[in-house]
């Protein structure tokens, strides 16, 4: 019964610390310079150069991960001195810093328990690591498959559930909208898919091999 509630746990437990490692790893510096460094990274309409938007891009990203990076957030200035963002910009930036601050902790919580499962159940490791990769490979293709047929309603629908109908929705001409251009969440949004595949895919393998082991033994 025990081995039973423990495989479960760790069947539960993978597609939330996978894809939330996925996602800590799209939330860098990095992504940010490998996405502007495309040739068909869409250009501001309104003459924004890369370099600026590539600059408050990054701010934003400081905004939702710590509370120094959302104060420099507030205060951060266009070229001509204006402020860079509305305060309903500047409100929607805190909704996702609130978001991360129980997402992320929840995924370190969630690979605790997947390890946690995995180490007790001895013997039956392998069916720790092929299930629940097998488990979380369905729901990421599944996502993936949803997301690739109408990416815009699954953006809608996400950021409906997550932040309310109003609170996400911009004007054209304001700096979210052009540092962070549908693209960039398109993009974004596959490299989770992707990675995250690819660490199951990983698991998947490491249970084949754990049970060839097990019996050779």
């Amino acid at each position: 019964m025990i081995r039973k509630v423990l495989l479960v746990i760790s069947l539960l437990t993978a597609p939330l610390w996978i894809v939330g490692f996925s996602t800590r790893m799209a939330f860098s510096d990095w992504f940010i310079d490998f996405e502007y460094s495309k040739e068909d990274f869409p250009e501001d309409r309104w003459g924004m150069p890369d370099e600026i938007r590539k600059e408050l891009a990054k701010l934003g990203l400081q905004a939702v991960l710590s509370d120094e990076g959302l104060e420099r957030f507030k205060e951060a200035r266009l070229p001509n001195g204006n402020r860079a963002f509305r305060e309903k910009e500047i409100k929607h930036m805190e909704d996702v810093k609130n978001f991360l601050k129980i997402f992320f902790p929840l995924s370190y919580v969630a690979f605790i328990l997947w390890f946690g499962s995995f180490v007790f159940l001895r013997e039956d490791r392998w069916k720790a690591l092929f299930y629940s990769g097998v488990f979380t490979v369905g729901l990421i293709f599944a996502a993936g498959i949803i997301s690739y047929i109408d990416y815009n309603l699954v953006f809608t629908v996400f950021h409906d559930h997550i932040f309310g109908e109003y609170t996400w929705r911009f004007r054209l001409k304001d700096t979210l909208l052009r540092i962070y251009p549908m693209k960039f969440w398109f993009d974004g949004t596959f490299f989770v898919i992707s990675l995250s595949l690819l660490i199951s895919l990983s698991i998947i393998l490491s249970g084949f091999f754990l049970k060839r082991v097990y019996n050779q033994e």
